[in-house]
């Protein structure tokens, strides 16, 4: 469904019409329709690191460079995220916790992290210490603002014509730009809001697979991990 059609389906219900455009329209309620829909998007992409939304950065190292730029489509990183090490599964980067941290780093006065390193988010870019060697892979997960896609199938982070369509669920759109317009309007908006936050949970709760974990598997899923010091179950030699 385009962002038009979520858009003529909050519409009818709010005004009793379809309207047959909306980024082109001059139609007070077209215009304040289209100025919300992406702010509408966009706290729905923020509520959840959805899978739709979430890609895998890869950072090649030179030796040298202690600086990356962010992905053009970043948004933030996956929560309980961290650097992973590509020539290792187990280690990866060590966060620095606090900029005082990070400084003393720099100066060579804190060697605390294991290999191959520390890093950071500081001033638009991923920062390292030290600096990733020679063809080294520094990988993490993050959630792109790119909530609207294109008719060429290019992600954007706005709606900005009639085609786009929505990355996530188009109905949360529709539930949103309802209730966010009589709000909008000082109109009563609490059971539309109910609806909406229903629907948001009900998708957040679908958007991932549980993981189920048996009293006595002998086996670790590759997603969880062992806390450290660790006892042995009763069954374990």
């Amino acid at each position: 469904m385009s962002v038009l059609g979520a858009a003529q389906s909050a519409l009818v219900r709010l005004i009793g019409r379809k309207p047959s455009t909306l980024f082109s329209s001059t139609e007070k309620t077209m215009v304040e329709i289209a100025d919300l829909v992406t702010e509408v998007g966009v706290d729905i992409m923020k509520s959840h690191d959805w899978s739709a939304l979430t890609k895998i950065n890869t950072i090649t190292g030179d030796g040298t460079a202690t600086a990356f730029p962010l992905p053009v489509d970043y948004d933030r990183m996956n929560l309980a995220q961290g650097v992973s090490d590509g020539a290792s599964w187990f280690w990866g980067y060590t966060q620095s916790p606090n900029l005082d941290t990070w400084v003393a780093i720099q100066n060579g006065y804190f060697l605390g992290a294991t290999p191959p390193g520390w890093w950071m988010m500081l001033g638009g870019s991923m920062q390292f210490q030290p600096a990733p060697g020679a063809s080294s892979v520094a990988q993490f997960p993050y959630i792109s603002k790119n909530i609207a896609v294109d008719e060429s199938g290019a992600g954007k982070p706005a709606f900005t014509t009639d085609s786009d369509t929505f990355a996530l669920d188009e109905r949360l759109l529709t539930l949103g730009l309802i209730w966010r317009w009589r709000a909008q309007k000082r109109m009563e908006y609490a059971e539309d809001m109910q609806t909406y936050e229903i629907a948001l949970s009900q998708s957040q709760t679908r958007d991932r697979g549980a993981t189920v974990i048996r009293s006595n598997a002998r086996y670790r899923p590759g997603n969880l991990h062992v806390g450290w010091p660790y006892a042995l179950g009763p069954d374990v030699p």
